[in-house]
């Protein structure tokens, strides 16, 4: 019986549906977020500068997403560049040579989808954060943040505080649901 449970979970694994998407994948403060956008956005330049606070690369470029049950989906880059990032004008780096090898993980689960766009005169932002907006991914929908990119942001600064409002919300505070509420409250006492 041993032997069926050791077999059945590796074709679980090894059958387990699966994608390959572009995009970085990085742990900030427990939370596996994949940063996606256009080529040439500051994907990696983002991921660099949160390995720099202290957070770990998964993959860079190519992250092989794998749905392990109907509530979760796996990443990991390919064993091949494992801890390697692309920086452009720099070229190839070692990642673990660089930060210290516990800047690098194997894999880790995707919780929150980060999308950076180019700004642009009219781009609608989400201001309020009321509204959670997902990425599906499999067949899984994962919590999603449009992040415009425009000269001056700290989209590393940006993706932690993501993760930190993701992490913040699965524990049951929502920050922008608590204002919005004393908000309410607040134009309700003015009426009377």
């Amino acid at each position: 019986s041993d032997f069926q449970s050791a077999v059945i979970a590796s074709l679980n694994i090894h059958l387990a549906p699966r994608i390959r998407r572009h995009g970085v994948f990085v742990e900030v403060y427990g939370e596996g977020i994949l940063i996606l956008g256009d080529s040439g956005i500051g994907k990696s330049e983002c991921a660099l500068a949160l390995i720099d606070h202290g957070h770990s690369l998964v993959a860079d470029d190519h992250v092989y997403c794998v749905k392990v049950n109907d509530q979760s989906v796996l990443g990991r880059g390919h064993e091949l560049n494992r801890g390697y990032m692309e920086c452009r004008g720099i070229g190839i780096i070692n990642v673990a040579e660089l930060f210290g090898i516990r800047c690098v993980r194997k894999e880790k689960s995707i919780d929150i989808v980060v999308t950076f766009v180019e700004w642009q005169p009219g781009v609608v932002e989400d201001r309020t954060g009321l509204e959670t907006n997902y990425f599906d991914i499999l067949g899984i929908p994962i919590p999603h943040f449009i992040i415009p990119v425009r000269p001056g942001r700290d989209m590393a600064r940006l993706v932690e505080v993501a993760a930190m409002v993701q992490a913040l919300r699965q524990m049951g505070h929502d920050g922008a649901k608590t204002f919005n509420d004393r908000l309410i409250a607040h134009m309700a006492k003015e009426q009377k």
